[in-house]
């Protein structure tokens, strides 16, 4: 009885050293097979393609390949840096954000995540017009598509390179509530905002100018406004009214 007893024991530490050999010799295997492996095909992924058309897989596979200098298909992936490619992807400044990793069958997979703009700031300092997005990222316009959005100006974006600053949140919050809201981004064609923050809104139709003030208080001020585009323009008429202003609390002052 003792004598099978501890053949058993040893039965059973042979059989787990026996397992973690060969778990051992898999990893090393599958270790040393992906190290050599090459890189057989180039797969481009798009996060959000059909919301806009600024670049496309043909200008990202330029990024990845440094324009073709860098031939990665038929290279070993042991001797290819992803990471050095992810950051030349992203100095395309309209690309958010970029991963690249190897994928089945030596495909190297490249994600791609775009810029969405929800409008198009118009520099007062001479600097070309950049697109904004809902982070308050500033990026370039492209050549090939032009996005039909909000038209941001004035003397407040003088040297600024971003929203992103505690003192821009509202100012960005403002623009996102105009895009989410199908009435407002379709009346609302351009915000001006001076040097104090203080905003004046060019309508499409009707020949006011808003005044919005600062941005405070701002679901307050829209429904105002939309009580002055529901029951008193269409008493008065559109064309009565040179300016509108909802900066004063409680009041719809028109002239």
């Amino acid at each position: 009885m003792f004598l099978n007893i501890n053949l058993s024991k040893i039965g059973k530490v042979l059989l787990g050293v026996i397992a973690i050999c060969a778990i051992v010799v898999l990893i090393a295997f599958s270790t040393e097979s992906f190290s050599s492996n090459r890189c057989k095909k180039i797969e481009i992924n798009f996060k959000n393609a059909d919301k806009q058309f600024f670049i496309n897989k043909k200008d990202v596979e330029s990024l990845v390949t440094k324009y073709g200098s860098d031939q990665l298909i038929g290279k070993l992936y042991k001797k290819i840096d992803l990471r050095e490619i992810e950051q030349r992807v992203l100095r395309n400044r309209q690309i958010k954000n970029c991963q690249v990793f190897r994928g089945v069958e030596g495909t190297l997979n490249v994600d791609i995540e775009q810029h969405i703009p929800i409008g198009r700031v118009m520099m007062a300092d001479g600097r070309d017009d950049v697109y904004v997005d809902a982070d308050g990222s500033f990026f370039p316009l492209s050549d090939r598509y032009s996005a039909r959005i909000l038209l941001i100006s004035g003397e407040y974006f003088r040297n600024l390179s971003n929203l992103k600053s505690k003192r821009q949140e509202k100012n960005l919050q403002f623009i996102r509530i105009i895009n989410e809201d199908s009435f407002l981004k379709a009346q609302f064609t351009q915000l001006n905002i001076d040097a104090n923050g203080d905003i004046n809104v060019v309508p499409l139709v009707g020949n006011h100018i808003i005044e919005f003030g600062e941005p405070t208080n701002i679901e307050n001020r829209l429904n105002r406004l939309k009580i002055f585009y529901n029951q008193i323009l269409p008493v008065k008429g559109w064309d009565s009214f040179s300016s509108v202003s909802v900066k004063y609390d409680g009041q719809i002052v028109c002239k």
